[in-house]
């Protein structure tokens, strides 16, 4: 049994890979570090036998988390690593109930990629849906929850719709 299984410097980069981004996928693990294949896969086994990392197979991959990332928080980590539903979240969170078209024109994702990302939130419990006449609409269910998550994590999502998001958190609650 290894001393340190942060001894070597490639389980230091994969490490800080997911501390960083939360939820990451295997694959995108190999890119990040900069790593092949099957050392990749050695090194996510050790820390994972070390207890540093956490693994959570999701339908054709597995996700990656440090030990420290509460269970209740994986779920939505491992969601918002999708571009996608990580814009249709901040897209929510900025204003509530929206229908397939409005979030339609505001994200400007299709309307089957909305569905698909919005019946995984739905099956989580991320968000609700209700009605507004004959348009089913959509909320984010713990907005205080996601925005925390979000902004806890934002180095890892690092793109225009977190970053939108947090001028208007900064907008809201001025320190």
């Amino acid at each position: 049994m290894e001393d340190d299984p942060l001894a070597l410097e490639s389980r230091r980069r994969i490490y800080e890979a997911i501390r960083i981004r939360p939820g990451i996928s295997g694959r995108e693990v190999e890119r990040v570090a900069d790593m092949a294949r099957g050392e990749t896969v050695y090194h996510l086994e050790r820390l994972t036998v070390a207890g540093l990392v956490h693994r959570e197979p999701s339908g054709h991959q597995d996700h990656y988390f440090t030990s420290s990332v509460p269970l209740g928080e994986r779920t939505l980590l491992r969601l918002a690593r999708s571009p996608s539903a990580r814009r249709l979240l901040v897209t929510m969170l900025k204003e509530p109930m929206l229908t397939v078209p409005e979030l339609r024109e505001k994200t400007g994702l299709s309307q089957a990629r909305i569905s698909v990302h919005m019946r995984r939130l739905l099956e989580t419990g991320l968000v609700e849906s209700g009605r507004e006449g004959r348009l089913r609409t959509f909320a984010v269910t713990d907005r205080a929850r996601v925005l925390r998550l979000l902004v806890t994590y934002r180095e890892g999502y690092a793109d225009r719709w977190v970053e939108g998001l947090l001028e208007t958190w900064a907008e809201l609650f001025p320190a």
